[in-house]
């Protein structure tokens, strides 16, 4: 029992740790002009990274900046499990930065990183 307890708080821990460093990173990128973004955009190779450029895009294209929750779901499909969200908590907004690294990940594959 005591097992399940460290890997259900180290992993809490870990995810707490996950969406502080996107908020982080996020928080810089706020700065970037547009041109800068697609730059970063385009060499973004981590998760963190990825989030935090799609996180700065949605809020300048769609208006919606992105809560903790919603990272936290992205994090969740991005790491292949399934994120169960209540009514209005954004779920569709949350896909968005996991279909972004999914989309980054595969490119890198098919085109060797280029």
């Amino acid at each position: 029992m005591t097992r399940l307890w460290r890997r259900l708080f180290t992993s809490a821990k870990s995810a707490a740790n996950t969406i502080h460093e996107i908020n982080a990173r996020r928080n810089e990128l706020f700065g970037f002009t547009d041109a800068a973004l697609k730059t970063a955009a385009r060499q973004s190779k981590s998760l963190i990274e990825t989030f935090a450029v799609t996180a700065v895009v949605a809020a300048r294209v769609l208006g919606l900046a992105m809560f903790d929750v919603q990272l936290q779901g992205a994090v969740a499909l991005a790491n292949g499990h399934i994120a169960e969200m209540q009514t209005g908590e954004g779920k569709t907004l949350a896909a968005v930065p996991a279909v972004a690294w999914y989309a980054r990940r595969s490119r890198c594959a098919c085109h060797d990183g280029k």
